[in-house]
């Protein structure tokens, strides 16, 4: 279906990390859980790296822009390359146990089964404080580094790309996935997800995903479309 869509952030993506202050992993990583479990609304955006994954409803991921709010709402606009259509603008929306889906910025609205949404939303916040927990053993901190003016600790660890299933929809199991972190230093607010490695068996193996998390706590716009 479809391979979670990388973002490459301006600041975050392969740069050499300063060396990093004496931290306790285990305890940054706590708070870094707790922090987005308390969330109650969340905005980030992805891109894929190299477009390299798997394809998302048979087209080329470009990008995607995503509001999420607590405990079950979200709204998702995603830019491909469709073969014989060019670029074009998939938006998905959906709150409690209705989902839609439009394939076109000027196409209607269509029913959409949740368990066809390439994310798990629901929880978000719950699941991101989860796969940080995941990680804890054999995470390393990195060091410190500056993303997009703020400074904040990065930390590596690895997991199997099933180990990312309440995340990702539909996701094949047995791949090793290195994962980077990146963490606000003074609030513990976790600003960058990177994953390198196989999530979907039709992933290039060098396919690289980094997800940016641009704000927490948030105004954001969720609404059911109008179906008349």
């Amino acid at each position: 279906m479809m391979a979670l869509a990388s973002l490459v952030a301006g600041c975050g993506g392969d740069s050499s990390p300063d060396p990093a202050p004496d931290v306790d992993v285990d305890a940054l990583l706590t708070g870094a859980g707790e922090v987005m479990a308390a969330m109650s609304t969340a905005r980030f955006s992805m891109v894929d790296e190299l477009e390299s994954g798997a394809k998302f409803f048979g087209t080329t991921f470009k990008r995607m822009e995503t509001e999420v709010e607590s405990p079950d709402s979200f709204r998702m606009v995603v830019d491909v390359e469709a073969p014989g259509f060019g670029f074009v603008e998939i938006e998905m929306m959906a709150v409690g146990e209705e989902a839609y889906l439009k394939l076109s910025a000027d196409a209607p609205w269509n029913p959409l089964p949740l368990e066809q949404v390439p994310f798990k939303f629901s929880g978000l916040g719950f699941t991101l404080q989860d796969l940080l927990t995941t990680i804890k053993d054999g995470a390393v901190v990195a060091g410190r580094e500056s993303l997009d003016g703020v400074q904040t600790i990065r930390v590596d660890g690895t997991l199997s790309s099933e180990q990312l299933s309440d995340l990702i929809s539909s996701v094949d199991p047995g791949h090793a996935v290195s994962l980077g972190l990146w963490i606000d230093e003074t609030d513990h607010a976790l600003k960058q997800i990177r994953i390198a490695g196989r999530i979907y068996n039709d992933d290039a193996p060098e396919t690289v995903r980094l997800l940016t998390i641009e704000g927490i706590d948030v105004s954001v716009d969720i609404e059911l479309p109008d179906l008349g």
